[in-house]
């Protein structure tokens, strides 16, 4: 795949991430919500493997390559790491309808905080790394 279809790829990815999540935020059945909930850890899953597995190898690479500091970027993506553990904490904790019917007030204050770790991470990336992947 080449630099701009990935990124692109990647950008798609974040779109139906985004629109997973928010589609969640009206809702008040456990049982939807797990749903939801599975199908964006789904969602998540691949995107993370895209990104871990091809995207930052590559940019590290090219970094390398033109004998660019890697050493921030390398920070970056250990913070994005760190990021997408919080989500896989929160979907963790929610799998359960029982859990979530019983918990729905906590479920929807702890969604709004993971659609903004969300929506950090995804402009962080976007504005900053894909940015530069494509001009190196």
């Amino acid at each position: 795949m080449d630099k701009q279809n990935l990124v692109s790829t990647m950008k798609e990815q974040h779109k139906g991430l985004q629109a997973d999540l928010m589609s969640l935020t009206e809702v008040l059945l456990g049982g939807i919500i797990v749903g939801g909930l599975e199908k964006f850890k789904s969602d998540l899953t691949g995107h993370l493997s895209l990104e871990n597995e091809t995207f930052y190898v590559q940019l590290l690479e090219k970094m390398r390559e033109k004998g660019m500091d890697t050493k921030n970027t390398e920070t970056f993506i250990a913070s994005m790491n760190d990021i997408a553990k919080v989500v896989m904490e929160f979907l963790n904790k929610y799998g359960d309808v029982g859990f979530v019917s019983e918990n729905i007030d906590e479920f929807k204050q702890d969604l709004q905080g993971i659609i903004k770790a969300l929506n950090v991470r995804i402009e962080s990336e976007e504005d900053g790394v894909y940015e530069e992947f494509l001009i190196i």
